[in-house]
């Protein structure tokens, strides 16, 4: 099965648990009206959202055209950093909006207590769903090598969706030991503040993360992926073995496209004719693992 394949059959599976996922943080939101609860879902509308564009992206991305004759592989770190640059946003709106809802009741002591009844059996479920997704999205990414940057993204997602379900998990778990009339009374009006604020707090890594290593991919940054470089490299001494040594090699990633520059000691060359520019073995073994790859050999010059 193709690299292609298998990112294709990971994002049909997580169309299918995200929207069961999705589905079921409306129902709870729509039944306690819990600003947490609704950050909760738009985390998993996004990812739901996001599943269906990757499919589209997944297909086009090796097409070429006059403009792109390397194929549309930028499509795939651009979907990664505009995924994160929006859950960077709800999670700043949500944390802001709930703000609001608190302040309202240290200033003028007016709000509602928050509605728990469904919410603890609902994220416990979403807990499992979730890091279930994250795992599996993560084991199809390593299956092809971790080259997936959409496979990524959807982990990531997956597994902040699941996070913060386990934040409010817990969060209403403390909350109904607590009685209304006591000195802790006032998070039954503003705890949904405080679980917004601290499954952001607790959440923000990921999107940051995501956000770095895709703007990288996509500005043309040299790839620091250590299971991609060391299996390249493993397989470049195989193949070069007796004929030259490698002083360095650069690889450049932008989705599942691949380009490798080796550079070799022109000291330790024993022939040029022999080297394996055109080698078909050295390009069988590589798209084993890389489907969409090129190798440039260079010779540094001695100075």
């Amino acid at each position: 099965m193709t690299q292609k394949k298998i990112e294709h059959q990971a994002l049909l599976i997580s169309i299918l648990f995200n929207a069961l996922i999705a589905a079921a943080g409306f129902w709870v939101y729509t039944q306690t009206q819990i600003q947490a609860l609704f950050l909760d879902f738009f985390f998993s509308f996004i990812a739901l959202a996001s599943s269906i564009a990757a499919i589209y992206i997944s297909k086009i991305s090796k097409h070429t055209t006059k403009s792109y004759p390397d194929g549309l592989y930028f499509l795939e770190p651009l979907y990664a950093l505009v995924k994160s640059l929006l859950t960077l946003g709800l999670l700043g709106v949500s944390v802001v909006n709930t703000a609001t809802s608190a302040l309202d009741y240290f200033r003028f002591g007016r709000g509602d207590t928050l509605i728990l009844g469904p919410v603890l059996p609902y994220a416990i479920l979403m807990v499992i769903m979730c890091f279930t997704l994250s795992y599996f999205n993560m084991k199809q990414n390593k299956k092809i090598g971790g080259i997936s940057m959409i496979l990524e993204a959807e982990s990531r997602t997956n597994f902040m969706d699941g996070l913060q379900s386990l934040g409010v998990g817990l969060a209403v778990g403390l909350l109904s030991l607590i009685p209304v009339d006591s000195s802790f009374g006032f998070l039954h009006y503003t705890g949904d503040f405080f679980m917004t604020l601290t499954l952001s707090m607790i959440s923000i890594k990921q999107p940051i993360s995501l956000l770095i290593s895709s703007f990288k991919e996509l500005s043309g940054s040299i790839s620091l992926n250590p299971e991609i470089i060391e299996r390249i490299r493993l397989i470049l001494q195989k193949h070069l073995k007796g004929f030259a040594h490698i002083s360095k090699i650069d690889i450049y990633k932008q989705g599942m496209k691949l380009k490798v520059f080796v550079y070799l000691d022109p000291s330790l060359i024993k022939t040029i004719e022999a080297l394996p520019f055109k080698n078909t073995d050295l390009y069988q073994e590589l798209n084993q693992y890389y489907e969409h790859i090129n190798v440039v050999f260079a010779v540094l010059c001695s100075h």
